[in-house]
């Protein structure tokens, strides 16, 4: 799930119920790979959202003037990720960081 494919989940709830429902789709000793990025750095200057997670966004593409439905993305940090991994059964491992707030990581199956 590359490119932020993770970002398809939409919300952090979006996220959690797709580790419980992905659990029954992979194979024994499999692995999920995919990379995010932490956002905080664009609150630098502003204060985090309170009503929501301040990596859950919301998009909507244009093209010639024709406007496309608004949909939700998310990018989490490594610390929730982790968190919500561990809640679901899930072991997150980071195994590579750009040091620019851009990571890859690896789940597999709790034992």
């Amino acid at each position: 799930m590359l490119m932020n494919g993770i970002g398809l989940t939409g919300t952090l709830p979006g996220f959690k119920d797709f580790l419980i429902k992905l659990k029954d789709l992979i194979n024994p000793n499999g692995q999920v790979i995919f990379d995010s990025s932490d956002i905080a750095y664009l609150y630098e200057d502003m204060p985090k959202p309170q009503n929501q997670y301040y990596g859950e966004v919301s998009y909507q593409y244009e093209y010639k003037g024709e406007k496309g439905n608004w949909f939700n993305w998310i990018y989490i940090d490594e610390e929730t990720i982790k968190q919500i991994a561990k809640e679901t059964g899930w072991n997150a491992e980071l195994i590579f960081d750009d040091g620019e707030d851009q990571y890859l990581v690896k789940l597999t199956l709790a034992q």
